[in-house]
């Protein structure tokens, strides 16, 4: 699958580098050498200079050369895969591309020794500090704000956390979902600190007094201590049966519907004929589109639900580029994936035409004109006020929509939380294996970079919102959502000021 095109690149697939580049036979239960992992890092920086459409874009060279000599300098003694990984990743972080991630060997087996334990509590990570939310341990609340663990200050833990993971630019809301969401505060303690419960706990109460607690691991399946009863957000309101997976729901007797754009598939298309033709049946006049948590998919279904909100004919994507004439063909080509760099060919044409430093690479035709005027919806386009929600995980495509929208619909107004995706564009287009020879890893690497139609990015930002919200740790254990209600504050504002009601 290729990636913008299909700019999600999480689900890419590919064959694995043949077996006897990882020297030794069976390793699955061997530690990596200090040598073997020296090489394969030196090959990592290697390519991502020769090749990579990030490298230098967000951190100066000499700052990438001299993290990189750190990390040469520390691996000194063996490490089992997970450690190396851990070693490696403030360099693919530091690169600032949320295309590029490191992923385990084909043989992988966890090492005995790399011990993990469960945290008896999850955090709402925000501005570089940590609350508690869900939790199993008494002498913990939600809402505490955690100050220490282990006599480390709970900073420290994020900034090392945040390196476990990349991301575009300078953006922190992903890290900040994946330090809560996706548990990478406890891969934190347990990759990087190495702690082993109990775990001694500083915290701040609601009531601003600071207390000290000890707390050991528990099985994920032990109760909550605290819980609480989850609200219903769309209570009141209806669900269209006609859009299946991509939810279409009205506020009654309001004008307003809300319709939930997940990652996207190809039988979206269809559902988006059914959503706009509804939408034009029941008058609706005030559209909330949510695009939180669309990490991407094939960017001409983005474009196709661009047809019915965009002001008049759009282009889709800014512009495509290349480091190297064709980034299939050159010395590194054995250590990618071949069947990925025919997929390559079937869906980008190099150019040969060499602009500001980059060669540029089109579509293959049989992708559309994205770089051209795609014409707008002759049938039920929408005209309406419009409401966009977009969070850290509003990423690949996902973050080429919210561009185009900002782009192209003048009355969007965005609600939420900064994309995770860059306003300037991505890194992706076809997303390449990078196997490291002596220790099987794999890194995640996009050939080529995808400039976004915003005409005024802000350099290493994602798409800021007009309204930005911040949640609360009740809001996460109660699943209430507040961007969904500031866009109903808005419009019930607007409604009141043009002297209409809004139920």
């Amino acid at each position: 699958m290729l990636c913008a095109a299909s700019a999600s690149c999480n689900n890419q697939s590919g064959n694995k580098q043949p077996a006897e580049k990882t020297p030794g036979g069976d390793t699955t239960r061997q530690l990596l050498s200090a040598k073997d992992m020296k090489e394969d890092l030196s090959l990592l920086f290697t390519a991502f200079k020769a090749l990579h459409p990030a490298y230098g874009l967000y951190t100066q060279e000499d700052s990438m050369t001299s993290l990189y000599r750190r990390i040469t300098s520390s691996l000194q003694q063996p490490m089992s895969e997970d450690g190396f990984m851990t070693a490696i990743s403030p360099l693919v972080s530091v690169l600032k591309c949320g295309h590029t991630q490191i992923k385990h060997s084909s043989h992988y087996k966890r090492y005995p020794g790399d011990n993990t334990f469960h945290l008896p509590f999850k955090v709402l990570v925000q501005d570089n500090r940590a609350w508690v939310t869900h939790h199993q341990e008494k002498a913990l609340h939600t809402g505490d704000e955690l100050l220490w663990v282990n006599d480390v200050p709970v900073a420290d833990i994020i900034q090392h956390g945040s390196d476990l993971y990349a991301m575009d630019g300078n953006n922190r809301t992903f890290k900040e979902l994946f330090l809560s969401e996706y548990d990478g505060f406890e891969d934190a303690c347990n990759k990087y600190y190495k702690w082993a419960p109990p775990y001694h706990i500083r915290v701040r109460t609601k009531d601003g007094s600071v207390k000290n607690v000890t707390v050991d691991t528990v099985s994920a399946q032990t109760p909550l201590a605290e819980p609480m009863k989850e609200i219903d957000n769309y209570e009141g309101w209806t669900t269209s049966a006609k859009t299946e997976y991509l939810p279409l729901r009205y506020l009654p007797n309001a004008a307003v519907a809300c319709f939930e754009v997940h990652t996207y598939q190809y039988g979206d298309t269809v559902i988006f004929q059914k959503v706009f033709r509804e939408i034009k049946e029941k008058g609706i006049r005030n559209l909330i589109i949510d695009l939180r948590h669309n990490t991407g998919g094939d960017i001409r279904i983005a474009a196709k639900l661009l047809t019915y909100l965009a002001d008049a004919p759009f282009q889709m994507i800014g512009n495509v580029w290349a480091r190297v004439p064709d980034p299939t063909k050159t010395t590194l080509e054995r250590y990618f994936d071949p069947e990925i760099s025919g997929s390559f060919s079937q869906s980008f044409q190099p150019t040969g035409t060499k602009k500001e430093g980059h060669y540029l690479v089109a579509f293959q035709p049989v992708f559309g004109d994205l770089m051209g005027s795609t014409p707008i919806a002759t049938n039920d386009h929408y005209t309406g006020n419009l409401f966009i929600l977009t969070d850290g995980a509003t990423f690949s495509s996902g973050a080429h929509t919210a561009a185009a929208i900002k782009q192209n619909c003048h009355n969007a107004i965005f609600i939420g939380r900064e994309t995770g995706g860059g306003s300037e564009g991505c890194s992706g287009g076809t997303i390449q294996h990078l196997t490291l020879p002596r220790s099987g890893i794999q890194i995640d690497f996009p050939l080529l970079r995808l400039v976004s139609v915003l005409k005024h990015p802000v350099k290493g930002q994602g798409i800021v919102p007009d309204k930005t919200i911040r949640y609360t740790p009740a809001d996460i254990v109660t699943h209430n959502d507040p961007d969904l209600k500031a866009a109903l504050h808005v419009i019930h504002g607007s409604a009141l000021s043009a002297g209409k009601s809004v139920h």
